[in-house]
């Protein structure tokens, strides 16, 4: 009997200005659940319209979660 993979994670940030604003809000809440320089824990990232931004922030940023976070932070 073939062995159970663990399921993928994905993250989805859908599109709209003050969407955007309360999801890095969330993500930075876990953010702070997650050790210091911890790489991104989504495998999977889309986002549409300013999610899209927001998603494309954290990708470019997944060598360290956090940091990517507190740059959206920033902006």
């Amino acid at each position: 009997m073939p062995q159970a993979s663990a399921p993928n994670r994905g993250l989805i940030l859908s599109g709209g200005g003050a969407r955007a604003a309360y999801q890095v809000g969330v993500l930075s809440a876990i953010a702070d659940m997650l050790p210091a320089h911890t790489s991104n824990p989504f495998p999977i990232i889309c986002g549409t319209s300013a999610g899209g931004i927001n998603a494309a922030a954290l990708a470019a940023g997944a060598h360290d979660y956090r940091l990517a976070v507190r740059g959206l932070e920033r902006v």
